[in-house]
């Protein structure tokens, strides 16, 4: 079987790679920094706005571990074969809808359209998909905000929360992001 993610080199993308290698798939990988294949894994160095032109005509399955408006871009203008397709987007499609900042705004609708156009052309081509909603991803070291807050925390032994500080989030760890994309494949 054959898969190709977008992201692969990503906090959430190195993960489903490794688990979709330990599972026996092929893939071809994705990522904006060149890398050596191994494997059963061919590297294609490119971005879902400048994809590389060597990407197949055909496979299992899709990941997309980037940005969900831009993947939801190429899959709509690719008539890539593929039966199922996996994406990750942000819970912000939902809860920034009606935020107070008109860029939070901004972006909840972005959100909100990239999934709308993704689901619509999956189910246009017969393929199922799913679409992922973390809110804040944690456990590579690379993400924006939760390392930086657990860094000051262990800086200073304490993390005050800003005054009116409301919000509710529910940290998810790469890992388990890794384990529900492949167990979507089911």
């Amino acid at each position: 079987m054959r898969a190709l993610i977008f992201g692969a080199s990503g906090q959430v993308g190195m993960p489903v790679l490794s688990r979709l290698r330990a599972a026996g798939w092929s893939m071809d990988a994705t990522s904006r920094v060149a890398r050596g294949d191994v494997d059963g894994v061919t590297w294609h160095c490119g971005s879902l706005d400048a994809p590389p032109p060597t990407l197949p005509a055909a496979c299992e399955a899709i990941f997309s571990c980037g940005p969900l408006d831009a993947f939801a871009r190429w899959y709509a203008a690719n008539g890539i074969d593929c039966p199922r397709v996996v994406a990750f987007g942000s819970t912000s499609a939902r809860v920034k809808h009606g935020s107070p900042d008109p860029a939070e705004r901004d972006v909840a609708m972005r959100l909100a359209e990239a999934e709308a156009s993704l689901l619509g052309v999956a189910r246009e081509r017969g393929a199922a998909a799913t679409v992922l909603r973390p809110t804040l991803v944690y456990g590579a070291g690379r993400d924006a905000t939760l390392t930086r807050i657990a860094v000051l925390a262990r800086r200073r032994g304490v993390f005050p929360l800003p005054r009116g500080a409301r919000g509710l989030r529910q940290p998810v760890h790469v890992e388990d992001l890794a384990d529900a994309a492949v167990a979507c494949l089911r």
